[in-house]
């Protein structure tokens, strides 16, 4: 960190600015995605956008401090390509907390305030979206004041970021996470903006309710994890006589002004705290509630949504979505997976294969071409939101899968389907071969690829058991064989954390 301090005399203005311009020129960015190392912040940020058509202050527009600092890191670490950084920021409020270390020593990158970049209302120069004065390293020939503010901007960036470091490195950020951490993220807005962003999935919603109007009017409903209160809205909009929100994140006194904003505070009563410790007086004749997470039961939130159907809901009462289906299908995506895996057996001319065992534990939430699907989709799990137990969420279930091309079978990728059945049904499926969602797909990659051929049938048990170790994360096994005919080819058993 620069420790020099600044002077008001202006005798000695010109020492100072030849200092911090000696400063400044030892500082070097290393791009994202290319091993060109420039001179500036504006550079770099005007070489991403040149070179790669990636502008990373539009880019990081929305994503918190902390986000920001993951993805940098696991794009860094993971060699992840322009392409792919689309989807590494979409998973940025979610990606391991491993990825707030540096993957690289004194990486000027991560000092960078992007969210100053995105708000400043100063003029703007050629770079686009990129603000020269504003950069937290920037060129030596400002005035001293200028140079007092970046200097100050650059102390708190990497103090904050040196205070983050020792929390991650003495274990603050433990292995299992705290019920209230979990709660406290879905206080960041940059999580609500992704899901209401999502159109298939914010869409499905609004389109079964104000096409059911008949199923909601006059009802009585319960939003379980309202969040920003668009479900509720929704609902109250859609001919519901009475919503009551329910949310143990901070969120709900955002989402209490902006029901107030929109006139409907007669129809929507927010309510703070976990469904499962607070009190309601009534009954309800709908549970609506977007609980699913990656692999759909990542978060275990469908837990809760149990919990409140039992206490509130009306006997033959409605659940919204009231369906819900797992899928498993092959994958061969050979480009991905030796970008993933052997790019460490040399990095630089060293041998870093050390690292590969541990990423074949990982369920990797990413999006899967929908080209790179080489089977037809099982499914291997269906859920009766109405019925289902929260016992019945571990599980062990069989599956077929059928090769229809003569390829390399590197992955399993797990995808699922909401149902919202009425008199307008709405389906909201998370498949390669749909749109794009936040949930993305999740794929569980094979320590040991196998040769396929068309015709080729997988057999074999994909069960999902609760983590011991993650506060509401899931150890996901998958283990079968493929055979060729009579004659089996391949084997496969491994254990993957989804976390």
């Amino acid at each position: 960190m620069l420790q020099h301090s600044y002077s008001s005399d202006s005798s000695d203005s010109d020492n100072e600015e030849d200092y911090f311009e000696d400063q400044v020129e030892e500082e070097k960015f290393l791009c994202l995605f290319c091993d060109m190392v420039l001179v500036s912040c504006e550079q770099l940020l005007e070489h991403s956008l040149k070179a790669h058509n990636v502008n990373l202050v539009s880019a990081f527009r929305g994503t918190s401090f902390y986000g920001i600092i993951k993805v940098i890191n696991y794009t860094r670490a993971n060699k992840s390509s322009e392409e792919e950084f689309g989807d590494v920021l979409k998973r940025a409020e979610t990606l391991d907390d491993e990825y707030l270390k540096p993957c690289l020593s004194d990486d000027s990158l991560l000092m960078i305030d992007f969210e100053e970049l995105s708000q400043s209302d100063s003029k703007i120069n050629s770079v686009n979206g990129v603000n020269k004065s504003q950069c937290s390293s920037t060129n030596g020939d400002a005035t001293n004041p200028k140079v007092e503010f970046l200097q100050a901007k650059l102390e708190k960036m990497q103090q904050a970021y040196l205070e983050l470091l020792e929390k991650v490195e003495s274990g603050s950020s433990s292995s299992a996470p705290s019920t209230d951490r979990y709660f406290e993220g879905y206080a960041d807005y940059n999580i609500h903006a992704e899901m209401l962003q999502d159109k298939v999935r914010t869409e499905a919603y609004r389109d079964y309710i104000f096409n059911n109007s008949d199923i909601f009017r006059d009802k009585d409903v319960l939003d379980v994890g309202c969040g920003t209160g668009i479900l509720s809205m929704f609902c109250a909009k859609g001919g519901a006589r009475l919503v009551v929100a329910v949310d143990n994140s901070k969120i709900v006194d955002k989402a209490r002004n902006v029901i107030k904003c929109n006139n409907l505070s007669s129809k929507i009563e927010i309510v703070e705290g976990k469904v499962e410790e607070i009190k309601l007086e009534r009954k309800f004749d709908i549970l609506i509630s977007e609980w699913m997470g990656y692999g759909l039961l990542f978060e275990c939130m469908l837990d809760s949504v149990i919990t409140a159907r039992d206490k509130y809901l009306k006997p033959g009462g409605l659940i919204v979505p009231n369906r819900a289906s797992m899928f498993l299908s092959a994958v061969s995506n050979e480009k991905v997976y030796e970008k993933r895996f052997h790019y460490w057996r040399d990095v630089y001319g060293f041998d870093m294969s050390e690292f590969i065992p541990d990423l074949y534990t990982e369920a990797v939430v990413e999006s899967v071409d929908k080209s790179h699907v080489i089977s037809n989709n099982c499914g291997f799990k269906h859920l009766d939101l109405s019925t289902v137990k929260t016992s019945e969420l571990e599980f062990s279930r069989p599956f077929q899968l059928q090769i229809n091309s003569s390829t390399k079978l590197t992955a399993f990728v797990i995808h699922f389907t909401c149902f919202f059945d009425g008199d307008v049904s709405v389906v909201m499926d998370t498949s390669p071969e749909s749109e794009t969602t936040h949930w993305l797909q999740t794929l569980l990659y094979l320590k040991s690829p196998v040769d396929v051929s068309e015709g080729d049938v997988v057999n074999g048990l994909v069960g999902f058991k609760k983590s011991s170790a993650v506060k509401r994360g899931y150890v996901i096994n998958i283990e079968g064989s493929i055979r060729r005919d009579s004659e089996e080819i391949g084997k496969f058993d491994q254990l993957f954390c989804l976390h």
